[in-house]
């Protein structure tokens, strides 16, 4: 590698890329004037590129020899070594691919139960049917993802951004809209009648706190009408509703397309009281700015994107 070590003793710092251009072009066709045509550059331009090489590398590169011009002894010994730097920089430069048939990527999702009951199943189908070979960790949702997610830390989030944690500035997209429905055990003495307001405050009730503190949508609704329920449980996971409100006479409000999904028996979905009806949330796919650009996550972002379509 004597070429590497000449390089060094060059002020790399003031080194012009497009001279390397026209060394390689020099080297490949022993004349200034074929050299100039390959790169697009006129005679006088590769001339002049010719002869700052010269004077960079102290030696003439190309001398005349009959009618035509040779190498001289230093300038074949850069040909392969040239030709290895610049493929090397052209690789570095050339456009970032991803191939989902070869790619063991690894991904990192964050959500909510709601996002694996839901979403989950179908695009985790097609994630493996064009990529095989990636890797997928689901994270749930907390305080300590959000904030990876925030960090970069995390390719992927998927939750409510209307009323959720400040997510720093992280771009988002829309998926679908839900609304809430009440789910009570199918043996529940307010099955099978409209719930009334008054009904329903006077309900026990279960509901979701991932925190395990604060309210709800539900609860400031019934904060704007003058009114309030008495919550006796929080649950920190969607999964454990259909157990517990079986087996209980707690009345639970959640997301119409999770609640769906559920297995009916013993439980029972019914409309809320017409008050607190309407009020519809947004889920949404939310990354950092660092994953913005990279076409492996803006691959998965339209696999997600492309199933929540069918939700």
């Amino acid at each position: 590698m004597i070429y590497i070590k000449h390089m060094h003793e060059v002020n790399i710092k003031n080194l012009d890329l497009n001279l390397l251009v026209a060394l390689e072009a020099l080297l490949n066709e022993s004349s200034v004037t074929r050299a100039a045509e390959s790169v697009s550059l006129s005679q006088p331009a590769m001339s002049r590129a010719l002869e700052r090489l010269r004077h960079m590398l102290k030696d003439p590169l190309l001398v005349r020899s009959g009618r035509g011009m040779v190498l001289t002894p230093r300038a074949e010994g850069l040909r392969v070594p040239l030709q290895d730097a610049l493929e090397r920089v052209r690789s570095v430069l050339a456009p970032n691919a991803f191939d989902p048939a070869t790619s063991q990527a690894q991904f990192r999702i964050m959500g909510a139960d709601y996002f694996t009951q839901v979403m989950m199943p179908k695009v985790l189908a097609r994630l493996y049917q064009q990529a095989p070979n990636i890797q997928v960790d689901l994270v749930n949702m907390s305080m300590a993802a959000v904030q990876s997610l925030r960090a970069g830390e995390i390719d992927l989030g998927i939750g409510v951004i209307d009323d959720g944690p400040d997510m720093g500035g992280a771009f988002h997209q829309k998926l679908f809209e839900d609304d809430f429905v009440c789910v009570l055990s199918k043996d529940h003495q307010l099955v099978g009648q409209a719930l009334s307001l008054d009904e329903f405050c006077k309900a026990r009730h279960a509901m979701l706190s991932i925190t395990g503190r604060g309210t709800g949508a539900i609860d400031r609704r019934l904060q704007e009408l003058g009114r309030t329920r008495k919550t006796v449980l929080r649950l920190p996971h969607f999964l454990a509703i259909p157990s517990v409100i079986s087996q209980t006479d707690l009345l639970i409000s959640m997301p119409r397309k999770l609640a769906a999904t559920f297995p009916q028996q013993g439980i029972h979905v019914q409309e809320l009281p017409a008050e607190l009806r309407g009020p519809r949330f947004s889920i949404s796919q939310i990354w950092h700015e660092r994953f913005h650009h990279d076409p492996a996550r803006k691959w998965l972002r339209a696999i997600v994107k492309g199933v929540s379509r069918e939700v």
